[in-house]
């Protein structure tokens, strides 16, 4: 079946989506500028990986949009219903229309979906049988970027090396209060820098919870470091 455009009036939908318009606009503009930029003018990372960063943002608010405007399903008023089905349909008892089975009734659409999964108020739609392959993609490409943000964010703090040029838009507590020094400092192995982050040398304790982290003791040229 074609992609029909279903628009869906909801005040809550619309405050969910614009928040989420919101976020993804700030990482789209702000991770760039702190991170991906100043690092690849630095040699740290490659043009490959600033490329990356912005084709995951492309693919998720487009997957975002497409979820929100795609038809879910939604049933017809006077459905055709052929001969051989017609014991597969049901009829509604809120809307008072035919409906197959495992169809059900959006409150706030205010309509029946064909095998609908549930109302997201992220995506101001249901979650039906037309777009519930946009819906996981979309799924998909937040979880992806959300994921590159993160592993960024902890390279740029934990992993790359000091930026050379000042940026008094984005400096940390430190720069400002002139505490670091601006001298070239070994690049930690990624092992050393996991287990301070994490108290604990043993690898598989990284990922039990239910446990209290322990300050590591730092080698010397390393200490200034972090």
């Amino acid at each position: 079946m074609g992609q029909r455009i279903h628009f869906v009036v909801d005040p809550q939908g619309w405050c969910c989506m614009g928040l989420i318009i919101f976020v993804w606009l700030y990482n789209t503009i702000f991770i760039p500028k702190v991170i991906l930029f100043p690092h690849y003018e630095e040699g740290n990372i490659s043009v490959v990986a600033v490329l990356c960063y912005y084709f995951c943002s492309l693919f998720c608010i487009a997957s975002l949009f497409r979820a929100s405007v795609a038809d879910p399903g939604k049933l017809p008023e006077n459905p055709k219903i052929p001969i051989t089905e017609r014991e597969h349909w049901e009829l509604c008892n809120k809307c008072n229309m035919m409906r197959p089975k495992r169809s059900h009734h959006c409150s706030r659409c205010g309509h029946c979906v064909r095998r609908m999964d549930h109302h997201c108020p992220w995506i101001n739609n249901c979650v039906g049988e037309d777009n519930h392959w946009l819906f996981l993609q979309l799924c998909f490409y937040t979880q992806i970027l959300s994921s590159y943000t993160l592993l960024l964010d902890f390279c740029h703090y934990y992993y790359f090396l000091p930026l050379k040029k000042e940026n008094w838009d984005t400096t940390s507590i430190e720069k400002m209060s002139n505490c670091c020094e601006d001298i070239s400092r070994p690049r930690k192995p990624w092992q050393q820098t996991f287990s301070e982050v994490f108290g604990t040398h043993w690898k598989i304790l990284w990922f039990i919870p239910f446990r209290q982290r322990q300050p590591l003791r730092v080698p010397y040229h390393f200490a200034n470091h972090v």
